[in-house]
């Protein structure tokens, strides 16, 4: 699939009359940093012109509502009326200046509407609620009750629209047109109308959603009506020059032989790329269920792209976990594609494009697919990126310049707080040196790569090492820092990042070598096999580690003191259900709402909240998966030797990687 980037990636490329510079495109991605009535804001036009500044070709900005009742995210753009459209002026005039295409992405909800931005009022081709999957049944309990996969696929948590009358779509469609005309006047250079995901389009074309029994429903055909009119009635008010692109899921309500069905008739409705996407509408079955984004092969959508491209004419853009140059460069070559869609690629490195063009593949730091920005739709709050810390912040990041003047500066922990401030500080010209007292750089992500599914996190801590490194860090691996040895004046700055340590505790009956941490379990000490073992924690570290070792043969029992709603609990929702799911497949036997009395003979006894005994079970070995604590700083130490101090990372309080970085980064921008 590789091959050596340049040929076809960066030569220039055409959808209908739109020139690009190259083959790179944005795909759209709602980020929540709009206003809340839907107008452009300043963060917007930073955010959107940073990816247009590293190289890409055509912009494709987020899903931009067309009428209110469809809306489906509280900051999403909208267009859905004159008065937005000077913004989305603005937004296109920073696009364009950095040499990149723009194109508006035009989007209802339908039934993934959300009821609260819409007035209550939910519409559909049907009475068929929106797919989502219900994070909270995924587990077996010690009785051996609860979801399987394929229930909890199945299973709805939005609420039940209502159906769509003939004149209300015929509404609708107007709308679309409408939303198309305005992004043209703002100066966009094409427009996308969103197929995909389960939202209004999609569900007209699906069987799964659409149950109507007259001219939008039944019949392939008759599914494929409502998207007929809106393409159709969008060109008649754009002209035949202005490029139209549809993106469309392959899979996901129906499969691949209707999906080359759908983007044939798209062709001769007139538009003018098709953008394969997935998903929205019931399971994927393209790779199994309890697969976490984290371990889908990369370009897992290549094949699909290829099949409708060798049924249709125009160009196909294709998306999904594309994250090297030479392996895109390889789907071009190989006339998979015409188009590679990132995504999340530029949400962690939005100079992608320009690094691969010039050859730097390994400065790029590079998506881990852990789908930490998708918290910002979750929890109605800005977008953000676990392994880049400018996103959303691109302004505050873009101010900051080479430093005055030169400094000495120390890092203390080798940690991903530690390396990136280490990075920031070196980039800006000051003279870093970092101490790290163990073997290798990195700190918990070296603990983070262990459990299954989670191998890409490597590839962070690879990144960080090699851009300090590039930046011209001298790092010094196995020194423990000694402050009573640093002599005053030796540095002007020192960051203290000496991150966290297991969180102790005791357990009535157990030796002192029965009970273990969960870091020093995943780091094969003791190499724990064929044994009975209780895991205490039900949280991520609790979860991974019962799954990591139920997977090495292990009969593994977890316990955890929340409720089973909560297991796994500060998982990202499409990490979560997977996880669980495989440890039931694994046999993995969970006592929720329980703590463990003691030991006695190897065996541990489990009481629920009120102290009744629910449970005896065999314990060779106790892993504990209880949280972390900051380690000691020595801040009083150095305060009297180092003018300026900073204390970044799990020190301060354990918290996730995304934390660790932006606090590093952000303290080496300020020295």
């Amino acid at each position: 699939m590789e091959a050596t980037p340049g040929a076809k990636l960066f030569s220039p490329g055409r959808i209908g009359h739109m020139e690009l510079r190259n083959r790179v495109v944005m795909a759209p991605m709602v980020v929540q940093l709009a206003a809340e009535n839907g107008a452009v804001t300043a963060r917007s036009i930073d955010y959107y012109a940073r990816r247009a500044k590293g190289g890409a070709g055509l912009v494709i900005v987020e899903a931009t509502w067309i009428a209110l009742g469809g809306k489906a995210f509280a900051c999403q753009l909208g267009l859905d009326r004159d008065a937005l459209i000077p913004g989305h002026f603005d937004l296109v005039e920073a696009i364009h200046r950095h040499g990149a295409k723009a194109a508006c992405q035009i989007h209802h909800g339908g039934a993934r509407a959300d009821p609260a931005l819409t007035g209550g009022i939910l519409v559909a081709p049907s009475a068929v609620a929106g797919y989502y999957i219900d994070n909270s049944r995924s587990l077996k309990n010690a009785s051996g009750t609860g979801a399987t996969p394929s229930a909890i696929a199945k299973s709805v948590t939005s609420a039940l629209p209502r159906e769509l009358t003939q004149q209300e779509i015929l509404a609708l469609v107007e709308a679309y047109a409408s939303a198309a005309g305005r992004a043209q006047r703002a100066g966009y250079d094409a427009v996308e109308i969103h197929g995909a995901h389960g939202y209004l389009i999609h569900e007209f074309l699906s069987p799964a959603s659409n149950l109507r029994a007259d001219e939008y429903g039944g019949s392939a055909e008759k599914r494929m009506r409502f998207a007929a009119r809106v393409i159709r009635r969008v060109r008649e008010v754009v002209g035949a020059h202005f490029p139209i692109l549809f993106r469309m899921s392959v899979e996901s309500g129906y499969g691949i032989d209707e999906a080359v069905e759908i983007a044939r008739a798209v062709e001769v409705y007139g538009v003018d790329a098709i953008h394969v996407s997935i998903g929205g509408i019931g399971p994927i079955t393209l790779v199994p269920s309890d697969t976490s984004p984290m371990a889908r092969p990369e370009g897992w959508l290549t094949g699909y792209a290829e099949i409708i491209k060798k049924r249709v004419t125009v160009p196909v853009i294709v998306v999904g976990e594309v994250r090297h140059p030479r392996f895109a460069e390889g789907v071009l070559a190989q006339g998979k594609a015409d188009f590679i869609a990132l995504a999340r690629p530029l949400l962690a490195d939005p100079d992608w494009p320009a690094k691969a063009l010039a050859g730097k593949d390994d400065e790029i730091r590079h998506c881990i697919s852990c789908d930490y920005c998708r918290l910002a739709l979750l929890h109605t709050r800005p977008i953000r990126c676990l392994v880049n810390p400018e996103v959303g912040r691109e302004r505050e990041f873009a101010s900051i310049g080479p430093a005055a003047t030169a400094k000495r500066v120390i890092v203390i922990g080798g940690g991903p707080a530690g390396l990136e401030a280490a990075r920031t500080a070196a980039a800006r010209g000051h003279h870093v040196r970092l101490f790290e007292r163990a073997a290798e750089l990195g700190g918990q992500l070296r603990l983070a790569i262990l459990p299954p599914q989670k191998e890409k996190i490597e590839w962070l801590r690879q990144c960080l090492i090699t851009q300090a490194q590039k930046a011209g860090v001298e790092l010094f691996t196995a020194t423990p820092f000694q402050p009573e040895v640093l002599a005053r004046g030796e540095a002007d700055a020192a960051v203290i990042a000496t991150g966290a340590r297991p969180r102790e505790e005791t357990v009535a009956g157990a030796r002192a070598d029965q009970v273990v941490a969960a870091w020093d379990v995943l780091d094969g000490r003791p190499s724990a096999r064929n044994l009975a073992l209780l895991v205490l924690g039900g949280r991520q570290m609790g979860c991974e580690t019962a799954e990591f070792l139920a997977g090495r043969g292990n009969k593994v029992t977890l316990v955890s003191r929340s409720p089973a709603a909560d297991l796994a609990g500060d998982v990202v929702a499409s990490y979560r259900a997977p996880l669980l799911a495989r440890m039931r497949r694994l046999g993995v036997v969970t006592h929720t709402g329980c703590d463990v009395r003691g030991l006695n003979d190897g065996k541990a006894t489990i009481v629920d909240a009120r102290g009744r005994e629910e449970a005896v079970v065999g314990a060779d070995l106790v892993v504990l998966a209880r949280g972390s604590l900051p380690q000691p700083t020595w801040v009083d130490a150095l305060r009297e030797k180092v003018p300026e101090l900073y204390v970044v990372g799990d020190c301060v309080e354990p918290r996730d990687i995304a934390s660790a970085l932006y606090e590093g980064a952000w303290a080496g921008s300020r020295i």
